[in-house]
């Protein structure tokens, strides 16, 4: 096929399948000349070619068909009707393909009307409001995210309602984690990165962690309404394997009012700390063999230098970290980084700014 468009910002393509179909994959050859302008793009899906719902997209880094002519498939998930197919790309460029197959196929009346009733319920899980809570649902990088107007801090509701929520965290795992990965993520939060995540590696490579359980339910909730429910999510905390007193082992955990400062070094009395619970402990080495993971995503309010500085990371590629030097000492914070550089991972300087860190090795 073979085709140009100007530079512009999310220029498409599409296809009009002169028919409604039950599309289930979607094969893409690049052109190999200036193939990484192709490198994020979605597809989009439509019955009367004005209303479009996006049913995948590649956030990640990687360029495909630029040395080789192998294309990028998609097998789809779930039911996707279309009419239309649209491939666009997602940010300011010139879109460029060789080709571009749709295969899929016919619709009967019934499991077209069981297909309708889904996507219905779908919709409805979306935007739902949990049971006894008040809010409304924000939009962040495509997920549908609950935001609990009664019991978020003003700060958090703020930051979800305008989308800078973890920004830095988000873009660092689209840009360095790869499809290949299989993810370990200490401190979920309300799933944001997780989810991040799991668009790319898929939903059953990303293994989560939270000390806080009512934050996890959220979490969970905002994995279903996106249909990423096969995120693996516990509710518990992270130790390396020589901290671990025994098994069984449990710790207090404080609940700050806000959930985004929830940490292990505290106590009742602390300021803006609201609640503790007592969680399980899961052995850090113990998961990352089970999982068979490769990267490391932690954000833990400062016990990340406990959960690190003696822990063996033998396995693990990336780490995307957060650091709290101010509130976990800085000497504390520079010998945990001494001994992962002595282990062999590299700052990555094109990446680590202000309190992220990156390391690779």
């Amino acid at each position: 096929m073979g085709f140009h468009t100007d530079r512009e910002q999310n220029p498409w393509w599409q296809v009009n399948l002169e028919d409604e179909f039950l599309i289930r994959r979607v094969v893409i050859y690049n052109r190999q000349h200036e193939a990484q302008r192709l490198k994020r793009f979605s597809l989009l899906r439509s019955l009367d070619g004005h209303h479009w719902s996006t049913f995948y997209r590649k956030i990640d880094s990687t360029v495909f068909g630029d040395t080789y002519p192998h294309p990028y498939v998609v097998e789809t998930i779930g039911n996707q009707r279309a009419r239309f197919v649209r491939v666009r790309l997602d940010g300011y460029e010139w879109l460029h393909f060789n080709e571009c197959q749709v295969f899929g196929v016919p619709l009967d009346r019934d499991i077209r009307e069981r297909i309708v009733e889904d996507e219905a319920a779908a919709e409805r899980e979306r935007w739902a409001i949990p049971d006894g809570r008040e809010g409304h649902v924000s939009i962040i990088d495509g997920f549908s995210v609950f935001v609990d107007t009664r019991n978020y801090a003003p700060p958090i509701i703020s930051s979800l309602d305008n989308g800078s929520y973890e920004r830095r965290e988000r873009q660092l795992t689209a840009e360095l984690v790869r499809p290949s990965d299989r993810v370990i993520e200490a401190g979920t939060a309300i799933g944001i990165v997780s989810m991040t995540a799991a668009l790319i590696v898929g939903a059953e490579n990303v293994l989560t962690f939270d000390a806080n359980p009512d934050i996890v339910d959220d979490a969970r909730q905002n994995f279903s309404r996106n249909r990423l429910s096969q995120i693996i999510s516990r509710n518990g905390v992270l130790k390396n394997r020589r901290m671990i007193a025994g098994v069984g082992e449990t710790v207090d955990f404080y609940i700050d009012e806000a959930f985004w400062s929830s940490r292990l070094d505290a106590s009742p009395t602390s300021p803006g700390i609201a609640g503790t619970v007592q969680v399980p402990v899961y052995c850090l080495e113990d998961e990352i063999c089970a999982h068979g993971a490769n990267v490391l995503i932690c954000d833990i309010e400062g016990g990340e230098i406990e959960l690190l500085e003696q822990a063996d990371l033998s396995g693990i590629r990336l780490i995307i970290l957060e650091t709290h030097c101010r509130d976990s000492r800085e000497a504390a914070t520079d010998a945990m980084m001494r001994k992962l550089i002595v282990e062999g991972f590299s700052l990555h300087l094109g990446f680590s700014s202000d309190y992220l860190v990156v390391l690779r090795r």
